[in-house]
């Protein structure tokens, strides 16, 4: 009979440096929150894997509600595209805007999708 280990919303993470509590964090192919502050490497924090935050943003391009928020590997930013946009190499989505932001926003609410990131 299997038995559930965990819901699987919080991944515990050991730190490679310092985080700050609500930065996004790209772990291999997983996009997580910090539940928590670390000084430096080798501490434990949680990061959840879903849910809606308030993240950092490219300050460029309005911020839809309802299109995909994609994570850029080089600025460790968000940038949006719409679902039928092309995006380039090094753009990975991890969730939906939740709620339109001005093109001059540098935060937006991204409800994380929880999975596997999405190469596009």
């Amino acid at each position: 009979m299997a038995q559930t280990l965990s819901e699987g919303n919080v991944f515990n993470y050991t730190t490679t440096g310092a985080v700050s509590n609500g930065e996004l964090k790209v772990i291999n192919r997983m996009a997580g929150v910090a539940l928590a502050s670390a000084t430096g490497s080798g501490k434990k924090i949680g990061l959840a894997l879903d849910g809606v935050f308030s993240l950092a943003a490219v300050a460029t391009g309005v911020k839809t509600q309802g299109l995909r928020a994609m994570y850029r590997s080089t600025g460790s930013q968000l940038k949006v595209t719409t679902v039928s946009g092309v995006a380039g190499t090094g753009k990975y989505s991890i969730g939906t805007i939740w709620e339109t932001a001005t093109a001059a926003s540098t935060t937006v609410k991204v409800k994380l999708h929880g999975g596997v990131l999405a190469a596009l």
